[in-house]
This record gives structure tokens, sequence and C-alpha cells, in this order.
């Protein structure tokens, strides 16, 4: 009965051989609009296969450029007509699933447009999945209106969400979030609990004016800024250094000298040397007070264990001078360290509890003038503290999940391609990466390049929703994902902005597809609050 429903779609075309195993060539009627990636149904006899268009073309039984009648035919106005009552699509297909036996379709076997998806059984019979409510319905197949179902217990894997500017790809995290916001399971409504590192203010609107979209499993939902609040929605953002070792906090002030992109390191040495005599509690009055630096300061320049331990006084004025610039920045002009943070093991408790949803605003509006390497000591201190979380909890035999999701990936974990130093964020988020799968750390890695994100920890994401990118990404993509098929491969550089390919783990088609995603006004209406150029400049002469 199922195979019969799955078989319901239109009859588009024939298969006229097989030449592979698993490759068949086919014709279908030029009035089906096909593209690259797009699946279809084949039916031979009784037996149903799931094929993948490869590639295609347009042929004419009529029409051969070299024959003399070309010329009349260019010259005449009933040419096009004529052309296209003759000219078929002949198509390459390869077979990525079987349902039920493992033969290849013979020639005449029927090619079938997907049929409209029915219901939970429809689902679960056309993706062989037993449980329809462990999977999320995400978008259409590309020519289809059949959801591709997530797999959410695949989500520790790690995920990977790259594309140019402008390919829909903060639009499609937007959605994912508003998916994984309003999950269904056993009849419960909950959410996956998210931590949300927004470098432009794109998410910013669901702790405000589009709260309802997140907020159906969710119970709490705050935003962090790096400045004074402006509503109750609003919290200003600290951090506790106690979670960080000297030599982190050493390397951090000095290389706040050098623009964050380099560090000295004998400079560093003397830091971490003066530092590590305190206790680690003692770190927020110490590094995070005007007395606490005055104090080291005065311990760098009256000490003479430092001379002994043949640190010249030129290093010494140097790591004064570092100090002094932290001083100025993190702690008087962004008041970021404080030791009652604002975000700690308590507040990941609310997060996991309530489901919540805390978005760290890094935009222009959030946190006005913040610098990269502020942002990354931020986006350090953060995922040491959901290791910690999370490794407590299932050490006491409590088994938690938080999502983690980074904005500009690149920024905090470039390659070495990449002109920019991010020591601090590096370490700990390899770190995550590599062990918070086992803790319950979901990363979720956006960026528009990701030939700038680190290999190895590109290597550790198992899905990937790839979104038109530039050619100089293609390679870095093809490596990271473990290949695409030639016919997704070959449209990654001109993808219509919309459309993604789901690849890895979580995707239940288990071989990559073509999706196409949903435009929802509200999930759309809200780009960093971007305005139109042209309205703004109306609306600005008319003043």
């Amino acid at each position: 009965i199922m195979l019969t429903m799955l078989a319901e779609g239109k009859t588009i075309g024939i298969v006229l051989q097989k030449s592979e195993a698993n490759s068949i060539q086919g014709l279908i009627t030029p009035e089906y609009e096909v593209s690259p990636g797009q699946l279809f149904l084949i039916k031979d006899n009784n037996k149903l296969s799931l094929a993948r268009l490869e590639n295609y073309e347009y042929i004419n039984e009529f029409y051969d450029e070299k024959i003399p009648i070309v010329k009349n035919i260019l010259s005449e106005n009933t040419s096009f007509d004529l052309l296209n009552m003759n000219t078929v699509i002949k198509a390459e297909m390869s077979i990525i699933k079987r349902y039920g036996h493992n033969s290849s379709p013979m020639p005449g076997s029927l090619i079938k447009a997907l049929p409209e998806e029915k219901d939970e059984n429809f689902l679960s019979e056309f993706y062989g999945v037993k449980n329809v409510s462990d999977y999320v319905k995400y978008g259409r197949l590309a020519g289809s209106d059949i959801p591709l179902l997530l797999d959410l217990n695949s989500v520790t894997m790690h995920v990977g969400i790259f594309g140019e500017t402008g390919s829909g790809k903060s639009y499609d995290m937007r959605y994912l979030i508003y998916l994984l916001s309003n999950l269904k399971i056993m009849g419960k409504n909950t959410a996956l609990p998210m931590i949300i590192i927004d470098a432009n203010g794109d998410y910013a609107d669901f702790a405000t004016i589009n709260m309802d979209l997140v907020s159906g499993g969710r119970k709490w939902i705050k935003k962090y800024v790096i400045r004074e609040p402006k509503s109750d929605t609003e919290t200003r953002l600290t951090i506790d250094l106690s979670l960080f070792t000297p030599k982190d906090l050493a390397d951090f002030i000095i290389s706040l000298k050098y623009g964050g992109n380099e560090i000295n390191s004998l400079q560093s040495n003397l830091l971490d040397y003066v530092i590590s005599q305190h206790d680690q509690k003692e770190y927020n009055n110490l590094l995070g007070k005007e007395e606490g630096i005055s104090l080291i300061q005065q311990e760098i320049s009256s000490n003479q264990n430092i001379k002994e331990l043949g640190f010249s006084s030129s290093t010494a004025r140097a790591v004064i001078s570092a100090l002094e610039i932290f001083k100025d920045r993190i702690i008087k002009r962004y008041k970021l360290v404080s030791n009652s943070s604002s975000i700690n093991e308590q507040i990941l408790d609310v997060i996991w509890k309530e489901k919540g949803l805390a978005i760290i605003d890094f935009s222009a509006d959030g946190s006005p003038g913040v610098d990269i390497p502020t942002k990354q000591l931020i986006v350090s201190y953060i995922s040491r503290l959901l290791l910690n979380y999370l490794t407590k909890a299932k050490y006491s035999g409590s088994q938690r999940l938080i999502a983690f999701v980074i904005e500009e990936a690149q920024n905090y974990i470039p390659s070495n391609d990449y002109p920019i130093s991010a020591n601090i964020t590096k370490e700990s988020l390899v770190t995550l990466a590599t062990q918070g799968r086992k803790f319950g750390v979901s990363l979720f890695l956006v960026s528009q390049r990701p030939a700038f994100v680190d290999k190895y920890v590109l290597s550790m994401l198992n899905t990937f929703f790839f979104h038109r990118i530039y050619h100089e990404d293609l390679k870095y993509v093809m490596s990271a994902s473990g290949g695409l098929p030639e016919s997704l491969a070959k449209g990654l550089t001109s993808l219509d902005t919309g459309y993604v390919i789901v690849s890895g783990l979580m995707s239940a088609l288990k071989v990559p597809a073509l999706v196409r995603i949903p435009w929802d006004p509200r999930l759309g209406s809200y780009a960093g609050s971007v305005e139109r150029i042209d309205r703004v400049l109306i609306e600005d002469s008319s003043k």
C-alpha cells in the first residue's frame, strides 16, 4: 500500500538504459522543469527506486547544426514551435535508494515526479525511518512538497552553515532556530537550549518583537549586550576571569597591545609569572578592577625576583603598558569583568531547564565599538563555561544538551590563511568540538568563508548546510564534507538564494539533498535592522 502511495507522482519520463549499477539514462518531457540534484522515483513494474538527476541536456530529433536547412530555420518565426515540438530532456540519473529490492531499473521503467506528502506514514516509508516524531521537518526537497527530515539525535555531532553574503545563510539559521524552538516530542512542546553569538544583530529580534517565533517550547529568552541595557529584555554581559589560566590571560593582555595579532613571548611569560603568584579565585578582583591592575603593575615595577628571573626593565615597562590598555578597554570602557558574572553556571542551568535562548548581541547596536579580541575573550569564556557545566552534569549522572551557535566562525577559529590571531578561542573551541559531543555540546558554526575556518574543526562537523559559496571555497567545502556528487558540487557557486544543499548525519536521506527553504516574512523581515538603501535615501531627501 505504501509503495503504491509513493508511486502516485506524475509520470514524466522513461528509462532508456542502464550504464552502471547505480546509473541510468532516460528521457523526460520538456514541460517538466528540472534541475541537477532534484529527486525522482523510478517505477519498474512493482519495484520502486529513488533517483537523483545528475545532469541533463535538451535534445531534438530534427535539429542538427550541420544540416543545410539550419539557415531557413533561423529565419523563420515558426522555428521555435517546430524545435520545441520535437525536443525532449535527456537525463543522467543515479539511484540513491531502493525500496525493498536490490535490482536496477530496466529500460522502459517509468520516471515519476515525487508525489505529494500525505502523512507521517508516507514520510516514514519514503525515508525508511520508524518514528517521524524523532525528526524535524526542514524545508522541501527541490521540486516537491516533501520536507527533508533532520535527525535530532545527531545534533551533537556538530553543524556547519556556510554561504557567501546574500546567499540566505542567516535566514536559514533563523529558520533552524525557529524549528528547534518549536519541537513537539511525545506530545509535549519543547526546544533545543541555545546560546547564540550574534555577529550582526540578525537574531536580536527573537528577544523582543519576534519573541513569539521562538517561544513555542521555550520559557526563557534573554539578550546580552556590552553597554547599558535599554530595556528589560537586555542584560549587561559580564564574565568571570577565574575560568582562564594565567597563561591565557597573559597572552590575551599582551596581544591587546599589538592589536590582537601577535604576542611578545617575553612580556607574556613575565605577566604569566606574576598572575600565577595569585590564587585563581582572586583574578576578578586582580584583573577586573582598577586597583587590582595597579597592584600588579606595582608588583612588576618593584619585585626584585623579576630581575633575578632574567626579565629586563624594558620588558617590565611594556607589560605595565599592556595592563594599562587592558584596564582602559576591558574594565573601564566595557565593564566586562565581575565576580557575579551575568552568564554563569546558574544561568546555564536556567537555559537547560527552561529550554532557553541566550543571544549575545555583538552587533554595532548591542556592543558598539567592541573589537574582535574582546569578542574572542567572551566566546572563549562561554565555551569554557559550557564544557565545565555539561561535564559536571554528565559525571553527576545528568545528561544535558546545549547548542552553541557561532556566527562569523572564522573570527574565533581561523585557519592559517586568515590574517587574524585567536589564541584564546582556538584552543577552547577545538576542545569543545572534540570533547563536547560526549557531554552534550552541539556546535553550529556559521561563516561566509569556510576556507578561513580551521581545517581540524571543520573535520569535526558532521552535518553541513551549504548555500551559494565563493569559487575559492569550493575545494574546502568538498574536503570538509567528504565530497558532494558532481551534480550538486558544480551548482554550489551559483545556487539560488532560498536553496541549500544539506549533507551529513542529521539528514534522514543519508545522501546530499537539494532543499528549498520556505519564505516566511517574519523570519526574513529582520536582517540586522538594515533597511533598503533606496527607501532610506528617498525618506531622507523628503525631510
